[in-house]
């Protein structure tokens, strides 16, 4: 019979054997959920010999959870029955469900349209497979963008990542609101369009005829016999007959700078034979001011020769207008090229009239805006702002730079690509 004494050894021997196995036991489980948890790639085993072994973990892929749960898209994975065997938390989150709960749940659940993930499975034998749907998710509804690729034969599992359209969605719905605001704008624009063009055609035609019989009348009765008519009655007809002279001229330039508007289709305009045009126009002008006109080689552009006519024609007119007491001096040829109208090509028109102020370099473009009074230069104000108009029309630009006393120049700068031909330097 074993003694007490060596009882008590063998008692706490077989305590020591025991606590060294539960030691083992933690350190084995602790490394299997490591491998779990992706933390181990590799073990390192010393065999009978005492040689270590490394042995590699197939299915360690810790860099690569690092990496999808980094992602900014959803990604999860599933087999070929639609069980998710992982998702990250960007899916999660997106789908507002945790990320446990994810994970052994069927993807079909959360596809507004299940049928289609069959034909995607199908598909992916091919190659890389995606499609726009949706996830329905209880009440919730969300547009995605989906990339499913197939993992077989290294993994018997599909890939799949997940972009949230939200955004995007709602950007294109913006757009599309957008759009249908401006058509409705354009609708509306159109409209006043045709109503603009009634009231001008009134203006041209239905105002303008009574103006005629105006003029008319009051001729037949400045032809009477001066004993009929006093001074005063006189004066007071021709204070009418310039007034309504004066009303005349203004609806004409109106229905000018209304039909400025119109953009033609471009044709070839020799800015040369424009500018001889002009002259000619304004010869009987020209000659009573005893003005000269220098012209240099000029462009060929494409345009609306009509315009062009009517932009060289009010800028000669202002240049003869607004002069000083010598004799009026206009010339125009190219300006040269700087970097601040990179792309354009310029004209300049200079004078040497009376020119203006700084203040008045923008105001003078504004239909209607005079700088100086009826009684001193005539005119409606309207010239400059027509100009502006058929340089808008043509994608262009009008400047001017003058100072008082000295003369202006005004520069127009046309978009290099609707130059067809520049004269050669």
């Amino acid at each position: 019979m074993m003694q007490e004494n060596e009882k008590d050894q063998y008692i706490k021997q077989l305590e020591l054997e025991k606590e060294s196995l539960q030691n083992e036991l933690q350190d084995a489980n602790q490394i299997i959920d490591s491998i779990r948890e992706g933390a181990v790639d590799a073990l390192v085993v010393t065999d009978e010999s005492g040689i270590p072994q490394i042995y590699a973990i197939e299915s360690a892929d810790y860099t690569y959870r690092i990496l999808i749960e980094r992602f900014s898209e959803g990604a999860l994975s599933i087999n070929e029955n639609g069980m998710i065997l992982f998702a990250n938390h960007i899916f999660s989150e997106l789908a507002g469900v945790n990320s446990d709960a994810i994970t052994g749940s069927n993807f079909r659940d959360y596809l507004e349209n299940a049928a289609i993930l069959d034909e995607l499975i199908a598909d992916s034998l091919h190659g890389p497979k995606k499609a726009e749907l949706s996830l329905s998710i209880g009440e919730k509804k969300l547009d995605v963008y989906l990339s499913i690729t197939n993992l077989n034969p290294m993994v018997p599992a599909y890939g799949i990542i997940i972009t949230d359209l939200t955004d995007k969605k709602r950007h294109e719905q913006a757009l599309l609101d957008y759009q249908q605001q401006l058509q409705s704008n354009i609708e509306e624009l159109h409209l006043s369009n045709t109503n603009l063009e009634q009231v001008i055609h009134v203006i041209s035609h239905d105002l303008k005829e009574p103006l005629r019989k105006i003029l008319t009348y009051i001729s037949e009765i400045n032809k009477k016999p001066g004993d009929l008519l006093s001074d005063r009655d006189i004066k007071s007809l021709n204070i009418v007959n310039a007034s309504v002279f004066r009303l005349n001229s203004l609806l004409d330039d109106i229905v000018k700078y209304a039909f400025t508007d119109v953009q033609e289709t471009g044709h070839p305009v020799d800015l040369n034979l424009v500018l001889r045009d002009v002259v000619d126009d304004l010869e009987i002008s020209i000659e009573e001011n005893s003005a000269t006109i220098q012209v240099a080689q000029l462009p060929t552009i494409t345009g609306s020769e009509v315009q062009m006519r009517q932009l060289m024609a009010n800028l000669i007119s202002n240049a003869i207008k607004y002069r000083n007491a010598e004799n009026p001096v206009i010339r125009i040829g190219m300006l040269k090229d700087d970097a601040e109208n990179e792309g354009f090509t310029g004209i300049g028109i200079s004078d040497n009239g009376i020119g203006m102020e700084r203040d008045h370099f923008t105001q003078i473009f504004t239909i209607f805006k005079r700088l100086h009074h009826r009684t001193e230069y005539a005119g409606n104000g309207i010239g400059l702002a027509i100009c502006k108009k058929i340089m808008d029309n043509h994608q262009g630009r009008i400047k001017v730079d003058s100072v008082p006393g000295n003369g202006s120049t005004f520069a127009l700068y046309f978009p290099d690509k609707l130059v067809i031909q520049r004269p050669v330097n």
